[in-house]
């Protein structure tokens, strides 16, 4: 199905292109899209901007190993048409396809890939659709998120609409759906925060290295396997980097101390007793627990030398660890 959009933005590709398609992927290239601007924005918690930065420059980003995340991905996806259908249940409105990729006219890295599209009173709107876990249920129920929200403002952006709706199903049982209305300050404050991400992939780049979890996850994934022994550094950058992490440790380090040495005192005055009272009333306890020992192996082995201990370990993981000789330089 086809749509007028106000803004002039035109359709790049069908609804019905896929992954399997070369023209998919370098759509995608092209500009930005709904996600990759909340992720931008750091309101995605599973993608940096720096990902973001990386695959939209061609760089080959390893994929996330997390089965978890991929079964939640492919549920959504899944059901999406259940989520659309309870929409239209509970609102009455009508729902159709997305329409495919969406390129706006101004600016034009400005990507929209519509879940479905909607209708009131014979004026057009954006339909996303969301599915979460039962544990998110607060998030949604007197408004939508911020990411979401945020997406659906992108889309009105690309499209010129002047209305949006989100529907999620949370934890398989419950549809929340919230109207968004058109944000022009915030859809100028994205056109800004866009030409300037827009500008750095142009450029070759890269934005900064926070300390998102999102962004740790993209460099572990990005140098999973030393491949060489050593690297010359720019003294300078490094210095400052140390002595910044340094800092933040003795920031985090004054108040454990503080709670170690009221716990020691605590100790002290218990001594060999269990419980401290005062007034009558017991204060603190400083009990004695006991656990089992680890099983000893080399013994275990040598007792028995014909079992196959390796048929009962699990299975070998890899991992590196940042370790610091000096807090500064």
């Amino acid at each position: 199905m086809s749509y007028l959009y106000p803004s002039g933005a035109q359709v790049i590709l069908p609804p019905d292109a896929t992954p399997d398609d070369p023209a998919w992927h370098a759509a995608r290239r092209g500009g930005l899209g709904g996600s990759d601007m909340a992720a931008i924005c750091g309101l995605d918690k599973y993608t940096s901007p720096l990902e973001v930065w990386h695959t939209k420059t061609g760089s080959t980003v390893p994929r996330r190993d997390d089965p978890v995340l991929s079964e939640a991905a492919l549920m959504g996806h899944i059901l999406e048409p259940v989520v659309a259908q309870r929409f239209s249940d509970i609102t009455g409105l009508p729902v159709y396809d997305g329409g495919g990729t969406i390129q706006a006219l101004d600016p034009a890295w400005a990507l929209a890939n519509v879940d479905r599209v909607t209708q009131e009173n014979g004026e057009y709107g954006v339909l996303e659709l969301k599915t979460r876990s039962s544990y998110a249920l607060d998030e949604w129920l007197t408004e939508p998120p911020t990411g979401p929200w945020m997406q659906v403002q992108h889309y009105l952006m690309v499209t010129g609409w002047r209305y949006g709706h989100i529907a999620c199903l949370i934890g398989g049982q419950r549809t929340i759906v919230h109207r968004v209305e058109r944000d022009d300050d915030l859809i100028d404050g994205l056109r800004t925060i866009g030409a300037e991400f827009w500008q750095q992939v142009q450029d070759g780049t890269p934005p900064p290295v926070t300390g998102s979890a999102a962004c740790t996850d993209l460099i572990n994934r990005l140098h999973p396997t030393p491949t060489t022994h050593q690297v010359t550094a720019d003294a300078a950058e490094v210095g400052a980097l140390l002595r910044q992490r340094a800092a933040a440790l003795a920031e985090l380090a004054a108040p454990t101390a503080a709670i170690d040495e009221a716990e020691n005192r605590l100790r002290a005055i218990a001594g060999d007793a269990t419980e401290v009272h005062v007034r009558g009333e017991l204060a603190y306890s400083w009990p004695q627990y006991s656990r089992r020992g680890s099983i000893n192996w080399r013994r275990l082995a040598s007792d028995y030398p014909t079992v196959d201990l390796d048929a009962y370990r699990g299975p070998d993981t890899t991992y590196r660890v940042l370790r610091i000789p000096q807090e500064t330089l």
